[in-house]
């Protein structure tokens, strides 16, 4: 991060955390009768209303700067948002889940244009649709059960928003399925990147099932890509590839990089035999 970036973050930061105090005080002056409201009308008006306005350009200027460093690196304006700001991480991630949930009842997929995709999400799908079922139930019950209207409308909205949350999930794995673009097989596991390989570097494709595992896991080098279902596809690579797993980082030896990749796939004939097609195509 340079230095101008910095300087920003710090003031943006500053600059939250003096409004939100202002507010707050405001707020408590007035509810302790400290302050009348004419006064808090007043004080609002003259003090608060100028720290917004503030706060609302600098928040422009720094994520103006953001997107010019994001092209300049070549970056996307919310990973580098991300990367400068972790306490925005939890909303980021909201906000990439949802958006990948409307792409996916667009039927659209975030891969280049002529790229070869292929997707991972068959057989997951029974968990959302348990979710949905017993979500629907829960809200006829608290209907019956919850006395008060406000409180059932802020259940209601909570669950759906749930419900929702764990459908963009699963749907993100639709949207972003592993793919090959000008010769570099990448591997993805939802929102997550997990190693990218010119497929000059793959040593061996095969059919391999393992069901030992049923969720994202690491085993030395060895990453394993799978959910609810076995692995059916062994990817070996000549060299060994910085790989960014979806595990516990705690887990991960610094720079770690995967010598083989077990996964699945929807088709893992039809991907066996495109890679390997693909991978023949680019052989020097």
């Amino acid at each position: 991060m340079t230095h101008r970036s910095t300087w920003l973050r710090t003031l943006h930061r500053v600059h939250a955390a003096l409004t939100v105090c202002v507010a707050v005080t405001l707020l408590v002056l007035n509810l302790s009768g400290v302050l009348s409201g004419r006064i808090s009308l007043l004080v609002l008006f003259t003090v608060e209303a100028p720290l917004l306005l503030a706060f609302a350009a600098v928040t422009v200027w720094r994520f103006r700067h953001i997107d010019r460093s994001a092209d300049s690196s070549g970056t996307s304006f919310l990973a580098q948002l991300e990367s400068e700001e972790p306490l925005l991480r939890l909303p980021i991630f909201e906000l990439r889940t949802f958006g990948n949930l409307f792409l996916a009842l667009g039927g659209k997929r975030h891969v280049p244009e002529g790229a070869l995709a292929f997707g991972y999400t068959k057989g997951t799908f029974t968990l959302p649709t348990v979710l949905i079922v017993v979500s629907l139930i829960e809200i006829v019950i608290m209907h019956v059960l919850v006395p008060w209207a406000w409180l059932q409308i802020v259940l209601v909205l909570v669950t759906i928003w749930g419900v929702l949350f764990v459908l963009g999930i699963f749907a993100t794995r639709v949207v972003r399925p592993h793919f090959v673009s000008e010769g570099v097989l990448h591997l993805r596991w939802g929102l997550q990147s997990v190693l990218d390989t010119p497929l000059t570097n793959i040593s061996s494709m095969a059919r391999y099932e393992n069901h030992v595992h049923t969720q994202p896991h690491v085993d030395e080098d060895r990453v394993i890509l799978t959910q609810f279902t076995s692995t059916n596809v062994l990817i070996r690579f000549a060299e060994p590839v910085v790989a960014d797993p979806p595990v516990a980082k705690n887990k991960l030896a610094s720079g770690f990089r995967a010598s083989e990749v077990l996964l699945y796939t929807d088709d893992p004939d039809g991907f066996v035999r495109a890679v390997e097609r693909l991978a023949g195509s680019v052989a020097p």
